[in-house]
């Protein structure tokens, strides 16, 4: 019932309770005042009790679950029935309570649905993000390596060509290059076939890949023409190496399918810069490809350079003076 109305028979309990007393006076007075005495010390405490104290128990203990996200611990209401509009107001407040605990429940739930479904979702692009990354890695390796050799492309050589030049400059170091090419390449595919011609580019790249530094870079940069960049490498020490490589694979076994022996030569035209006078990229590979131009010229199986002690001449009349001494076996 609500407090109204308990106040109300509370309001009447005291009325009649004088009269009570006057009927039974005679009778029991020491009774009456035993009874009123502890009705004045109890009743403030009882009635309290019987209006508010207990039901706000109630209230506060739920809101403590609640706080504590106990959503399915439900306060037990009172066998009290709403009768016209007269259910107690806090039966009311508890009732109403148990439906918001009830409703954060389905909501919470419902929102962890939700949580689960985006940690799917949100798995899923991560697995696709790595996919399109190795995806996209591998167009970038292909997009920058030969085929059929493994080697950087030429497109990827002269992009790290210009980085090369570009940190040669910056700190003052020498930067060279040479440039290897088969000789007779166009005999080995008429004689042996076309896939002998692979196996022999595949063994030069494999050649090249065992003489250089990490540091230093191959390419395949034509159908027999390869290209190496040394970083921090003078003039001697890019002739000794070239020489060195000229020799192994002068030394080298090459088979074709059927198994039969290919004797196989090479030239190298070398060029060194070591101002950046000369450490351009126009210029380092024009050199170089001058050298090999003579090396070729000079009967093949060769080691030519471009010796920039002559940079007082004309580049022209530089290229024509190679001859012999620009020249090594």
């Amino acid at each position: 019932m609500k407090i109204t109305t308990k106040l109300q028979i509370l309001m009447t309990v005291a009325a009649e309770v004088p009269v009570i007393v006057i009927i039974f006076m005679d009778q029991a007075v020491a009774a009456g005042a035993g009874v009123a005495a502890l009705v004045g010390l109890l009743g403030p405490f009882m009635t309290a009790r019987w209006l508010v104290t207990k039901d706000l128990g109630a209230i506060r203990a739920l809101c403590k679950l609640v706080k504590e996200g106990k959503y399915r611990v439900h306060t037990a209401l009172p066998n009290e029935a709403a009768d016209n509009g007269e259910e107690n107001e806090f039966v009311s407040v508890m009732r109403d309570m148990n439906w918001m605990a009830r409703e954060i429940m389905l909501r919470e739930g419902q929102l962890n649905e939700a949580i689960n479904e985006l940690d799917g979702a949100q798995q899923e692009l991560i697995e696709q993000k790595q996919a399109l990354e190795v995806a996209n890695k591998r167009l970038n390796e292909m997009a920058m390596t030969d085929p059929l050799t493994g080697l950087s492309n030429r497109r990827h050589f002269f992009d790290h060509l210009e980085q090369e030049i570009c940190r040669a400059n910056r700190n003052e170091q020498p930067l060279s290059l040479f440039i290897l090419d088969i000789d007779y390449f166009k005999q080995v595919n008429d004689t042996y076939g076309h896939q002998a011609g692979d196996v022999v580019l595949k063994a030069i790249a494999y050649i090249l890949r065992n003489r250089l530094r990490r540091s230093d870079m191959v390419a395949r940069i034509g159908g027999e023409e390869f290209a190496v960049l040394l970083s921090d490498t003078n003039l001697s020490q890019t002739l000794e190496l070239a020489e060195q490589i000229r020799h192994c694979i002068k030394e080298y076994v090459f088979q074709s399918c059927d198994g039969k022996s290919i004797n196989i030569t090479c030239s190298i035209g070398a060029f060194s810069g070591d101002r950046p006078d000369y450490t351009k990229a126009e210029l380092l590979y024009k050199y170089a490809d001058k050298a090999l131009y003579v090396a070729k010229n000079s009967g093949r199986d060769k080691v030519a350079y471009f010796d920039c002690a002559q940079q007082g001449q004309d580049n022209d009349e530089l290229f024509a003076q190679l001859g012999p001494r620009g020249v090594t076996h």
